[in-house]
Parts: C-alpha cells; structure tokens; sequence
C-alpha cells in the first residue's frame, strides 16, 4: 500500500501538468461550442478532427521518436538535442497543416467564407505549434523537471484566458477565438518551454543529434498506426454532418468537451507512466510493466466512473450541464462518449508498452483492424444521429485494447531475445 502512494505522489506534477494544460484547451472548446450557432459548432467539431489529424502527423512522424531518442540518453543528457527536435518538426507541420484546408474545402457549403477563413486560419497555426509546446512538456518531464512542465501549462492557461477575454470584448467574430486563443497560448508558452529546455546545457554537447530521416524512418509505424484513425475520424465527422446535419455533429462535439476530463487525466498519468511503461517493456520486464500499468488503470478507472455518475445527465449537482448545455439536449449522449474517452485512455498505456517491446509495426496493424469502425459507425447517423461518433470510438477501443493486450500477454511469456529485441528497435 505504501508503495502504491508513493506512484501516485509521483504522478502530481504529471496530472496538474496535464490538467493545467487540458484546462486552457478546455477552455477555447468551451469558447467554440458557447459562442459558435449550433450549425457552426459542428463545422468547428469537424476542424478540431482536422486539428488532431494534423498533430498526430507532427507529433508521430518526428517529436515521438525523438522522445524515444531522449528518454535512451543517460541520466542528465536527456535535453541535449532537444532544440535539433524543434527545427525537424517545421517541415512535417507545413504538410500537416493542410488538413484545415481539405476541412474548409469539404465544408464551403455548410459555413460562410468568413468562418472558414478564420477557423483555417487559426487551426493551421494551431497545428504548428501545439505538438512543438507538449513536445517541450514532455521533454521536460523526460528529464525528471515536470514542475517546469507544468510551468508552461500554467503560462499557457494564462494567456488562453487572456485572449478568450480581450477578443470577446473586443466583440470579434466568434470562429477566430477558439483556435485562435489556442495558438496564442501555444506561441507564448513554448517559447517559455524551449528556454527552460535549454536551461543548464553544456555550451558543447557530445554526439550527433538524431537526423531527419533517422526520426522519420523511427517514426512511420508510428504515423502508420496514428494517422489512420486520426484521417478516419476526420472522414467520420464529415459523413455524419452530411447524414445527421452539423446541428447533429455540434451535440457530438459538445458531449467531446463534457468527457474531456477524462483525457485530460489519462494525459497526465502518461507524463509520468509513460517512461516507466517504454522500459520495463524495453527490458522485457513484464512484472515491472504490469505494476505500472495497474497503477494507471486504477487510478483512470475509480476517476473515469466518479466522472461519469457526476456529469452524464443533467441535475441539480452537475456543473457541466451549467457551463456546456448543448451536451445534454441530447439524453445519454455524454455517458456514451466518456466511456468513449475512458476506452481510448486504457488502451494508451499498452501503446506506451508496445512501443518499448519495439512492436510499433503492431500497432499499426492494430490501426488497421479497428479504425475502420469509425467511418462504419458513421454510416449509421442517419439512424443513430449524434450518438454514430461515440459509438465508432467504443467499438475501436475495445478492438484496440482487446488485440493490444494479447499481443503484450504473448510478449511477456517468451523468454527474451535479446539480439531479436536490438533489431526490433533498431528497425
């Protein structure tokens, strides 16, 4: 039990990190879906996949692998090429950034010019430089400094409010505010992270930084097995506004933002978990691994569940029924999507595992097998309405963790080899 409480006082700069931070997006969410008409709050739903498409892109193809790269230094070198990181992402967010693009050209009759103008506008932006700013977060944790990680969330939250404040009473058109007070927060705040990035470095590091194709070459299983979901949820909010309507696909995103909660601690149990899980798998250690991962999934459960007899329907103790009343014009449909989230948050600890089991060739295949649920279950909307996005994500959950668990569990009863593993991590 004692040993157990200590994990979980470790956990505390990770979750208020990551809480800090999911607050501030939270909060540009709460900004879109309040201020927005209930059919341009669906044509935003449908750029915040175009968003999380475009960062899965970025973060995958270069600031994950780069990640692996620091986390494999030895102690006290972890930030050494941290700056090089920053530099090779640029050219992958150029490209990633045309999914705002592809998003206002499949939308240009459903919104006006001047909302697709300021919603491509802001999510390209965003796109560019919120995988910069976690990549900051993460590297500072990495190095064991996640109360300065937490800093950066905290200037982040700071100047989202600022922004969401200064532009609502400068009475400016409404679709420039979410992404918009997002990408301000993102520039100020990771320029505060690279600076303490590069605090304390020698003014002569040892050794080559890691090359553009050595992360990209590290990094294609990665995109592989993220980018597919990621373009298909993008497809599926597109079928379910043509089939259900972007009122529809508005109370979907709506209920996203109530269940957010449950990302957000997921996101800061892995700030601290997630090194713990990459090497006990890395070592082939599987009792190492199943403590960590034990630990996570008690702490997500017992919370996800409190969560969810708190804020699933609308009464009088309900503080999201206040603050995001479109989420409940819809009954159950909050219920639905944070069991949604709280599938997806499982199945991220055994990604972190497999990673360090040098099977990012598997989930890919796992990719492969469960996203297609997502546009399936969209091709329900026009029966199952606003509840066809949840339903794509329980069914893809459970396939991920189902197939990700079994790949582990077999992982775990083979002795290791260890010449097998080195090539593995190699490729």
């Amino acid at each position: 039990m004692r040993g157990f409480l200590g994990r979980i006082r470790h956990l505390s700069p990770g979750v208020v990190d990551a809480g800090v931070a999911s607050i501030a997006t939270f909060g540009t969410g709460l900004a879109g879906v309040n201020l927005l008409s209930d059919s341009d709050r669906g044509v935003y739903g449908i750029f915040f996949t175009a968003f999380f498409l475009g960062t899965v892109i970025v973060t995958e193809s270069i600031l994950v692998p780069a990640q692996v790269v620091a986390v494999n230094q030895p102690s006290g070198r972890h930030l050494e090429h941290a700056q090089h990181g920053f530099l090779l992402a640029l050219l992958p967010a150029a490209v990633a950034c045309q999914a705002a693009v592809v998003a206002a050209l499949l939308n240009r009759g459903i919104a006006s010019t001047e909302v697709l103008l300021a919603l491509t506008t802001t999510t390209s932006a965003t796109i560019i430089l919120s995988p910069m700013q976690d990549h900051a977060r993460q590297l500072l944790h990495i190095a064991g400094r996640s109360w300065e990680a937490a800093l950066v969330s905290i200037v982040q939250l700071s100047i989202v409010a600022i922004s969401i404040t200064s532009m609502v009473y400068l009475d400016a058109t409404p679709a420039w505010i979410p992404f918009g007070s997002l990408a301000v927060a993102n520039a100020i705040s990771l320029t505060v992270g690279i600076l303490l990035t590069r605090r304390g470095l020698p003014r002569r590091i040892a050794g080559d930084p890691p090359t553009l194709s050595y992360l990209l070459a590290s990094g294609k299983w990665l995109v592989a097995r993220s980018a597919l979901p990621a373009l298909l949820a993008f497809a599926s909010a597109n079928i379910i506004t043509q089939l259900a309507g972007s009122v529809a696909y508005g109370y979907a995103e709506a209920a996203r933002q109530v269940a957010q909660p449950v990302t957000v601690l997921a996101s800061g149990l892995l700030a601290m978990m997630a090194p713990p899980a990459i090497r006990a798998a890395s070592h082939h250690d599987g009792n190492a691994a199943r403590r960590n991962r034990g630990t996570y999934l008690l702490v997500l459960g017992a919370a996800a569940g409190m969560y969810l007899l708190l804020v699933s329907w609308d009464w009088v103790l309900n503080p999201m029924s206040l603050l995001v009343p479109s989420a409940y014009v819809v009954g159950g449909l909050v219920a639905a999507t944070i069991l949604a989230n709280g599938l997806a948050a499982g199945f991220r600890i055994l990604s972190k595992e497999m990673l360090g089991a040098g099977r990012a060739r598997n989930l890919a295949a796992i990719s492969l097998v469960s996203a297609p649920f997502l546009p399936l279950a969209a091709l329900t909307a026009g029966i199952t309405e606003a509840f066809a996005r949840p339903l794509g994500y329980i069914l893809e959950g459970v396939t991920r963790i189902s197939v990700a668990g079994a790949s582990l569990k077999e992982y775990y009863r083979h002795p290791v080899d260890l010449e097998r593993e080195e090539a593995n991590h190699v490729r």
